[in-house]
């Protein structure tokens, strides 16, 4: 679409027959994962990269070579026992958060993308994989114990039992393609304690707040393990997430009476490649939303009578927000 924030031109009044009051608030939505249809034991498989959705999220599913290859995967596994690749699912809190059927279990660099307008994601709960919690734990024949000095390096500088491990989830938004500056860091086992029985591998339902990273077109989810190789990590490259909540703005109307002497004239309604806007004397400012509340026109300062050339705006129901001094006016207008 044209910029068109500063394409005014002087033209003629008229009136206008209604106007509405406007307020904008966050509307808020949890994906709790409960709405999915599986079965007790069984887990997202479409042997096919099929990303699914819930609400305004879509998760990324990556299949390759007859396995799930990366992305996320909801699944209704309660297996808090089995601490081998062959328990990819199961969570050592064994359910979901607050003890749900279903959640999702994602894998380093899963994506996930969002499919509307100013979306932030809030927060979710987070959680250990049996799979990477017993491996962290105890070890196994692809990764050592954490805690433990034997293949760090370390010699003899740190006592055993004493090396300062860390496993954690680290997500990072993007916003128009571009990848944003700040991130979320959860740690998922940490054993960095000067005090060694301050050390936890994660075994419950934690929060993680991610209302920082501000409104995001994706996220990405990607672990980081002090146990590491040339080929990478070591450390089972899983987590699980549970009830996340994404926060959109919310655009409130109640219609106002008309007045004899309203604060602007819109018109024409409905109009098509011109619309004309009287501040009746008066200064202030326009600004144009969809009713998703997504700004699409933004005015410069406007002074008595201005028109503003809209021919490149979608047919639809639109909200012009006009503001002069204290005084706020929005007026429903329909593009043809």
């Amino acid at each position: 679409m044209k910029n068109n924030y500063n394409r005014f031109s002087r033209i003629v009044a008229a009136s206008f027959t209604f106007a509405l009051f406007t307020a904008t608030a966050q509307t808020n939505s949890t994906l709790d994962f409960e709405t999915f249809t599986l079965s007790a034991g069984a887990t997202y498989s479409p042997g096919t990269s099929t990303p699914f959705q819930q609400g305004d999220a879509s998760f990324q599913y990556k299949y390759s070579s007859g396995y799930w290859s990366g992305g996320f995967a909801y699944t209704r596994v309660n297996d808090s026992i089995n601490g081998t690749y062959t328990n990819l699912y199961g969570v050592r809190a064994y359910n979901g958060y607050t003890g749900s059927a279903t959640y999702v279990v994602g894998q380093n660099h899963a994506v996930l993308n969002l499919t509307a307008p100013q979306t932030t994601v809030n927060g979710f709960y987070v959680t250990n994989t049996t799979y990477a919690y017993k491996s962290i734990l105890k070890g196994d024949q692809f990764s050592r114990k954490f805690g433990d000095t034997t293949g760090t390096g370390s010699g003899t500088t740190i006592a055993q039992g004493s090396y300062p491990d860390y496993f954690k989830l680290i997500v990072r938004g993007y916003k128009n393609g571009s990848l944003k500056s700040d991130s979320a860091t959860f740690m998922l086992a940490d054993y960095t304690f000067t005090n060694n029985a301050q050390d936890y591998v994660l075994n419950s339902w934690q929060y993680v707040n991610t209302s920082g990273l501000g409104e995001v077109d994706s996220l990405v989810f990607s672990l980081r393990s002090t146990d590491a190789g040339a080929f990478g990590m070591n450390t089972p490259g899983f987590f699980a997430v549970d009830n996340m909540v994404l926060s959109r703005p919310s655009v409130a109307t109640v219609v106002r009476a008309e007045s004899a002497t309203p604060l602007v004239s819109v018109y024409p309604n409905p109009f098509s490649s011109l619309l004309v806007i009287d501040m009746q004397n008066a200064t202030g400012t326009a600004c144009l939303r969809d009713m998703s509340g997504k700004i699409v026109l933004q005015s410069a300062w406007l002074v008595g009578k201005t028109s503003i050339d809209v021919s490149e705006l979608a047919s639809g129901v639109y909200l012009l927000e006009l503001t002069a001094g204290s005084t706020r006016q929005v007026n429903r207008i329909v593009k043809q």
